[in-house]
Formats: structure tokens, sequence, C-alpha cells
């Protein structure tokens, strides 16, 4: 017998263990950016509207390698940095529900999105991906956020990060990449 898979919906979920980031650091910066209303989209009505713009610098290039050299283990693809932004959720906020890529450019929309958890309070909410298996159409998968915690997956798939039921606010960075399938 004979079987081929035409799609499958791949994610990856671990967190950073071999090396210290500087989550202080990150933190500072997507604050820095929201204090400053640096927003990546001034329209409200927006899906950006809550992405603050986070400027690339060494200390998020050690992030990004780690990545990139995980992502690479496991898939033996490649991938390369496009953009991130940054997300602050205050108590009872949630994300709206979207995907990365733009429908009318799809050639250099990314390939890959990750979120990573820069400073989120414990239990206090989760990545939900929306998917439909082919008969079952608007499933959810629900992974649990934390800090130092990334989950990486297809850009097309439409997600959110569930409301925060903590008293903290949850600090998030998101990346956006292609790939190159080695």
């Amino acid at each position: 017998m004979l079987k081929t898979i035409l799609s499958h919906i791949d994610i990856y979920t671990d967190t950073v263990q071999t090396i210290k980031l500087p989550l202080d650091e990150y933190r500072l910066k997507i604050f820095e950016s929201f204090v400053l209303g640096r927003r990546l989209k001034q329209d409200p009505r927006s899906y950006n509207y809550t992405d603050y713009e986070v400027t690339t610098s060494k200390h998020f290039s050690f992030f990004h390698d780690y990545i990139r050299d995980f992502f690479f283990l496991e898939t033996n693809i490649s991938l390369v940095f496009q953009n991130q932004f940054g997300n602050i959720y205050k108590p009872m906020e949630q994300s709206l529900s979207r995907s990365q890529v733009n429908p009318e450019d799809l050639i250099n929309s990314p390939d890959y999105t990750y979120v990573y958890g820069v400073d989120v309070a414990p239990d206090s909410c989760e990545l939900v991906i929306e998917y439909d298996d082919n008969t079952r159409k608007n499933k959810t998968w629900y992974i649990p956020l934390a800090t130092n915690k990334f989950i990486i997956f297809p850009s097309v798939q439409r997600y959110f990060i569930s409301q925060n039921k903590s008293a903290n606010m949850n600090v998030f960075l998101t990346t956006n990449a292609r790939s190159i399938k080695r």
C-alpha cells in the first residue's frame, strides 16, 4: 500500500535552554515601544494595532540564532529572519485571531512564525491555533504559554493569544521568517 501525505501542520514547542537570554532587555525594548505608542499600525481596526515596533539589536540576534539552529536540527530547514514585533496584554486582554501572511503578496509573506514568552505569568494564557483537518472545520489547538517558551508554526495558520487571566501584564515577542529547504 502506498501512503501519500498531501498536507500536515507542524508545530514546534520548546524552551530556550542552552543559553541565557537577556529577558530584561527584551521586556524593556517592548515596553519602551508600548509606552511611546510605536505601533506597527495606528488604525485601531487593524490586526496590527496591538503590535509594537521592536528594533533589531545584537541582544535579539542571540535569540534568532538559537531558533534558527533549533529549527534546522529538527527539520533541515533554514529560517531567514524577516521581522519582529512585541505585544503586551494587560489583565483580561487577548489578541485578535489572525495569520501572518498577506494574501495579496504571498511571495513576500513569511513561511513560519514564532511566538516567544518574554514575561508571562504562570498559567495565565495560551496560544490558540485554528485549523481544519479536511473533515472537520474550525478546530483549535491550545498550547500553554510561559516565560522563555517558544512556539513555531506555519505563518498561514490563524492564531491568537487567549485572555490574560493574571493580574500582571504578559509580554511576547513574535517573529516572522522565510524558509529555505536544504
